[in-house]
């Protein structure tokens, strides 16, 4: 008894500190409380564990997001600046609101006609992630390596594999395939339709409305923004212009506005930490283990898992070095790294209100231009003992799998263990 009380205490403390831990990352950058438009800013040290004796990389097995980039619906600019156009010709803005304004004003005039595009820092993150796979894995990367890239037929994420193979080819010159096809679709950005029925259900609706109402407090800048508090009150849809201008300023650290313009002062520390943690839990609803729509949505990305693992087995048997480059979107990223359980972002549970405290962090998980790299070690074509250790934003991560040799795990647990989680959940869903 007094062992389990031990470890509840030791659990409790651990969490939270997890939660005191993001909240003073937000409090010290506000960026981050934008969750997967968070600015990529690499990993957080190049240096990285050492290969065990004789075993060298030989295939790269890679997974990324498309990079930086305007929002994808015109109304994500256009429904702000119009409020606060139309409340500002009525004389219902103060000096401060009438500033705000002048910044979605220009902020709109950037994006027009760009929705969803790329920014051109979204192609140099592309170039520089490349740029760093090539020097931490030069054996994979020579002149005879095969180089396969596909791309879903969204332009944001042809335009990032365009990018990422530029900078390969002006460092190598083997082989270089690229596709960005509808075939392909079914496991780069697999829509499963069963599956997002249930994302936003009834019952899990309300219950993010409910978390989103305990932390949304727009009163405090609508009062320094708005001169007549019952405009506000009766005639704006407060809720949606406090959420799209947060959103907005989230953004603008992806877009060349960046250093000219912020929205973020306009939030506090507090503010800004609530309004992620009511994103965070969306994200997590829709593409993570919440128990609440039945703790699967991860699945949508069994095809793809189930392609890398095709794939990996069609290259260890092969003499010469593979790279194996995808693009998609977000909306891959996170059930695919929910679905490996890296770092433990398998979580499943039906507490949106503790996820930061449980370590599940969306801008940990999915900046803009995040990437699952998996690479693999052997010491030739003949060696059966072949390892691979997973890189999420570059990073070493950790996988639900025996490892005593930890980053490094062997493929045939790898393998074993995953093909089982997907012919059961198959088997399940029949």
């Amino acid at each position: 008894m007094r062992r389990l009380l031990l470890i509840i205490i030791t659990t409790t403390l651990v969490c939270g500190l997890q939660a005191q831990n993001i909240r003073d990352e937000i409090y010290k950058n506000k960026h981050y409380a934008a969750g997967f438009y968070t600015f990529y800013a690499g990993p957080a040290q190049l240096k990285t564990t050492p290969a065990p004796q004789g075993k060298k990389p030989f295939y790269i097995s890679h997974y990324g997001c498309h990079g930086s980039r305007y929002h994808t619906a015109a109304s994500s600019y256009d429904k702000p600046y119009e409020t606060m156009l139309k409340a500002d010709s009525l004389g219902k803005l103060t000096v401060l609101g009438q500033d705000v304004l002048r910044r979605l004003s220009l902020i709109r005039e950037d994006a027009w006609q760009r929705w969803g595009e790329l920014t051109d820092l979204g192609g140099q993150q592309q170039r520089e992630i490349m740029e760093r796979m090539m020097e931490r894995f030069p054996e994979v990367f020579t002149d005879k390596a095969n180089i396969d890239a596909r791309s879903t037929t969204l332009t944001r994420c042809i335009i990032s594999m365009e990018y990422a193979l530029l900078q390969i080819a002006l460092r190598h010159t083997g082989i270089l395939h690229q596709n960005a096809t509808k075939r392909d679709t079914y496991y780069l950005n697999y829509e499963d339709k069963k599956l997002m029925a249930v994302q936003m259900d009834s019952a899990t609706t309300a219950r993010y409305n409910a978390l989103a109402r305990r932390y949304q407090h727009p009163d405090r800048l609508f009062s320094l923004l708005f001169n007549d508090t019952a405009y506000v009150r009766h005639q704006l849809n407060a809720v949606q212009l406090y959420s799209s201008l947060f959103r907005l300023g989230g953004n603008l650290q992806n877009m060349d506005y960046r250093h000219q313009l912020t929205l973020y002062d306009l939030f506090t520390e507090e503010e800004a930490y609530n309004n992620w943690k009511i994103a965070n839990a969306w994200s997590y609803i829709n593409y993570g283990g919440y128990t609440g729509n039945g703790g699967q949505q991860p699945y949508a990305q069994r095809y793809l898992l189930r392609k890398m693992i095709e794939q990996a087995d069609s290259v260890i048997r092969q003499s010469c070095p593979t790279v194996h480059l995808r693009f998609g979107d977000e909306t891959g990223i996170i059930p695919l790294a929910c679905l490996l359980d890296i770092n433990g972002y398998g979580l499943a549970t039906d507490n949106l209100d503790a996820l930061d405290e449980m370590g599940w962090i969306d801008y940990h998980i999915s900046p803009v231009a995040a990437n699952i790299q998996i690479i693999f070690y052997r010491h030739d074509e003949h060696d059966d003992d072949v390892l691979l250790k997973v890189l999420l934003n570059e990073n070493e991560a950790r996988l639900p799998l025996p490892a005593d040799r930890a980053p490094y795990y062997r493929w045939s647990d790898f393998r074993k263990y995953y093909l089982k989680k997907l012919d059961d959940y198959e088997n399940e869903n029949k």
